[in-house]
């Protein structure tokens, strides 16, 4: 079942704000504030969920709109780095779209600020959230299906992976 973040009461969006920045957790915030500031629409999609086409009509949804797929293994269900076919819409979600991030790395708040950025600006943003081993079926069908929408690729220093499990992670800072 997508989560579609756009009547969400404010007290509780202001606290997720809180909770998330106290958790160290700032990488979502610029599109959390833009959803606070009613400036954009946000639909959170889990691999095998499905975004109703209604959501998709700008004629039903006059708010630019974020349709955000979490796919790359780090999500809070433990969803795996399934690639595009773990939505039946990613062929659609490709076409749909003004502007794409296929996000292959750890997270940063600037990397979610330039979303929220390109949503005021085009209207209707896919962010495709994906682990190093398929990067590269995200790259090859957006190529397929939507070559000419502008798209940032967000990759790994050569020869790292994304998602690290925390354990991995710790080890090799320490």
């Amino acid at each position: 079942m997508p989560i579609i973040l756009d009547r969400l009461p404010l007290a509780r969006l202001s606290a997720t704000i809180l909770r998330l920045s106290a958790d160290g957790h700032a990488h979502p915030l610029p599109l959390l504030r833009a959803l606070l500031a009613d400036e954009i629409a946000l639909a959170i999609l889990l691999p095998g969920d499905r975004l109703p086409l209604a959501c998709l009509d700008p004629l039903r949804c006059r708010k630019p709109l974020v349709v955000l797929l979490g796919g790359d293994g780090a999500g809070p269900r433990g969803s795996p780095d399934c690639g595009p076919e773990g939505w039946r819409q990613s062929r659609r979600l490709l076409r749909w779209a003004r502007w794409t991030m296929i996000h292959g790395a750890r997270a940063e708040p600037w990397h979610y600020q330039e979303v929220a950025d390109a949503a005021r600006k085009h209207g209707r943003v896919l962010l495709a959230e994906c682990g190093t081993a398929t990067l590269p079926a995200w790259e090859s069908l957006r190529t397929q299906v939507a070559p000419r929408t502008p798209c940032v690729i967000v990759k790994t220093e050569p020869g790292d992976f994304y998602p690290r499990f925390a354990a991995t992670y710790h080890e090799a800072r320490s």
